[in-house]
């Protein structure tokens, strides 16, 4: 968090810095104020679903909905619990796109494997897609159900995705990719390495957030999403305007 990113340049196949500035640290403990409510769409991996569920609860319930499940204090809880249990790839992203399409923000709740997840990449992609607010929280610093004892936040998951811009012909519209950073065989191991994403291979517009890359390089999208530690900066009361000004800066 907060150190110095690089990207790859994926025409000459070498690594090289990243020109652009690194990404945001933590973001503060203080009160942050709060435009509006907003209707979000929560990302995690289920091995996490107890910590999941104490961040779901933040704040005071206001009322509840029959269209949007729980009313809650400083946001509005969108995610689909049950229906990812439908079969078939095809059917858990058309579920996944209506879910995005109806909040305003998607917020990773990040566990210790949250990054090595598909479905949350995939959720991470259609917020890009979609032109909706993303925001990263990482929840280990809650006590386990079990152990009841917090755990090292793991990896962020923002990291793994990034906006690749096709090198053009001076004053061309730029032209942006989506690009997942994978394990690639080298010949002699596998090394870390930005591949274009297999689920989305249409151009995207680039999110009114993130930096413009150099043609021919990829931004990391937590270059510029913020992220926040629930635990640490009191997340309980400070939740709904972390997810208002990941919305706000997305134009929504």
């Amino acid at each position: 968090m907060g150190g110095a990113l690089s990207s790859q340049n994926t025409l000459a196949g070498q690594t090289k810095p990243n020109p652009s500035p690194p990404g945001p640290p933590l973001w503060s403990t203080l009160a942050i104020p709060q435009s509006k409510r907003r209707r979000v769409f929560f990302s995690f991996h289920y091995a996490d679903i107890m910590r999941v569920n104490n961040v779901r609860l933040s704040g005071e319930f206001a009322k509840t909905s029959p269209n949007s499940g729980r009313d809650i204090e400083g946001f509005y809880d969108n995610s689909l619990w049950e229906s990812r249990k439908r079969d078939g790839d095809e059917a858990i992203k058309a579920l996944i796109r209506d879910g995005v399409k109806n909040s305003s923000a998607v917020c990773v709740l990040v566990g210790a494997e949250t990054f090595t997840r598909p479905w949350v990449r995939y959720e991470i992609a259609r917020a890009v897609i979609d032109g909706r607010g993303l925001l990263a929280i990482h929840v280990n610093g809650l006590n386990h159900h079990q152990l009841r004892i917090p755990h090292p936040n793991g990896q962020n998951p923002l990291d793994y995705l990034g906006l690749f811009k096709q090198p053009q012909a001076v004053l061309a519209t730029p032209t942006y990719y989506l690009y997942e950073k994978k394990l690639r065989w080298d010949g002699f191991q596998y090394v870390p390495a930005w591949l274009p994403y297999e689920q989305y291979t249409h151009p995207v517009d680039r999110p009114t957030w993130l930096s413009d890359p150099q043609p021919g390089w990829i931004m990391p999208l937590s270059a510029n999403a913020a992220v926040y530690d629930y635990a640490a900066s009191n997340g309980y009361q400070n939740i709904g305007a972390w997810i208002d000004a990941a919305a706000v800066a997305a134009g929504r």
